[in-house]
């Protein structure tokens, strides 16, 4: 009898989303999911079911208009696991019914929280699992008042929690909308301090990462922070506070977004906006009524993302960083860059070059897709600005979403799970390769003019 080949920690975090996705396809679908008590569009359903587990935010329908509380309590689960992801949360079942953490399955958790180690990480899964649910708790408790107030006490309640996991899990949607007015997102609470502020705060700690909020943990304890953490918060700092200037010069006097609002309001909306293409998809302002310069700057946004082992999608702080460094500063002869006395190797360099030479090439093949499906209809801005979003799990859209046809959505599904799942670990899951060439074997060099 042949001998059953063991999956990979990559494989195995694929086929999980994979999974989770198409059980989640199949709730939505149900017409018990659904307000009008029909079926759902598979298309759609799929289309939705991917957007939530890979914590997106884009949606063909209004979550609150579409679904009826059976689908929207659906939406919050698949936006829970999707958040925390499959491996995490199939190892804290295996935790609770007192069942062994095999080798691969800790390899499988060091693959899904980006870890350089296995040993430790059965006590991290446990450590996020309490970060998670603790700070979800805080925003849900921020934000109980105001959402009761404006609801009453049960839509209140499930509103307020609904918002918190979506927030911290950097996915989007929201419950607000309705028939009337539907996909407005927190347009309706622009100037609306006690909302706007504790759903950025959920979205910064949320597209953190874990290790990092760790180590700020540990800081208390007199511990010092790792070069990963300290680029991390500086990196987040510096674009938080350059967006938020940025899009408070370019939006300031425009009528269709900050330009009525008081200056306190036009303040808070133009950190929200910096806050939110970190891929949390919420707005409070309607992006498509944005200048091209603050269409431009969102989609810069949208393309870095987060931190490394967060909710956050795009290609991370410090893919950026490493790469800033390697253009600026010199290298060794071996290719390595030497910052803060830390020696910074040329396989990460190359990892983020492979990265960022990724996501450009996907977004490229994607938007040339969607242009050729969807003719003249949709302009070559909508399209660009939604591929990306897509792809860097942001969320937001000004208008491709909407109108799509059944291949547009569909290249969008893919760009989202493939900004969910990473191209490296698809690559890896696929081939088994990890596209790391041996150093041991010297070719000759290749004699290319550049530049």
């Amino acid at each position: 009898m042949p001998k059953r080949r063991k999956l990979n920690a990559a494989t195995k975090i694929v086929l999980g989303f994979i999974l989770v996705i198409s059980l989640g396809t199949f709730l939505l679908c149900l017409p018990i999911a659904n307000q009008n008590g029909q079926w759902f569009p598979f298309i759609d359903s799929l289309f939705t079911a991917t957007s939530t587990v890979c914590v997106t935010g884009l949606s063909v329908v209004d979550v609150a208009v579409q679904f009826s509380l059976f689908g929207q309590i659906v939406v919050l689960l698949l936006i829970q696991i999707g958040g925390l992801g499959f491996v995490t949360i199939t190892s804290l079942v295996f935790l609770l019914i007192g069942k062994k953490i095999s080798y691969s399955d800790r390899k499988a958790i060091q693959e899904a929280l980006n870890q350089d180690k296995v040993q430790g990480v059965v006590k991290m899964i446990r450590n996020v699992v309490i970060l998670v649910f603790v700070t979800e708790l805080i925003g849900f408790i921020a934000l109980l008042p105001s959402m009761v107030n404006l609801f009453g006490g049960g839509e209140g309640f499930f509103k307020a929690l609904f918002l918190a996991v979506s927030a911290f899990c950097n996915a989007g949607f929201d419950v607000l909308g309705t028939a009337i007015n539907p996909n407005v997102s927190l347009t309706g609470l622009a100037q609306n301090a006690l909302v706007l502020l504790p759903i950025m705060l959920l979205i910064i700690v949320g597209s953190t990462g874990f290790t990092v909020l760790f180590e700020i943990g540990g800081k208390f304890k007199h511990r010092k922070m790792t070069l990963h953490a300290k680029v991390t918060l500086w990196m987040m700092g510096i674009l938080l506070l350059f967006g938020a200037v940025s899009f408070a010069l370019l939006e300031w006097n425009n009528p269709a977004t900050l330009g009525n609002m008081s200056v306190g309001g036009k303040i808070l909306n133009a950190c929200f906006m910096s806050v939110t293409p970190r891929t949390a998809g919420f707005f409070s302002i309607d992006c498509a009524q944005a200048t091209n310069g603050s269409l431009a700057l969102t989609c810069i946004l949208m393309f870095i993302g987060g931190g490394s082992a967060s909710m956050a999608g795009g290609i991370k702080l410090t893919t950026l960083f490493c790469l800033l460094l390697a253009m600026f500063r010199p290298t060794r002869h071996n290719g390595d860059v030497i910052f803060a006395k830390k020696r910074i190797s040329i396989k990460i360099v190359r990892k983020c070059m492979r990265v960022v030479w990724t996501a450009i090439l996907l977004i490229a093949v994607g938007t040339f897709l969607i242009c050729i499906f969807e003719g003249d209809c949709v302009p070559l801005t909508t399209v660009l600005f939604d591929t990306i979003a897509a792809l860097s799990t942001a969320g937001l859209s000004i208008g491709l979403v909407a109108t799509a046809g059944w291949a547009s959505k569909l290249v969008l599904i893919i760009l989202m799970f493939i900004g969910r799942v990473g191209a490296i670990t698809l690559t890896v899951a696929m081939t088994g390769k990890t596209g790391d060439a041996s150093e041991e074997i010297q070719y000759p060099d290749a004699k290319i003019m550049v530049g």
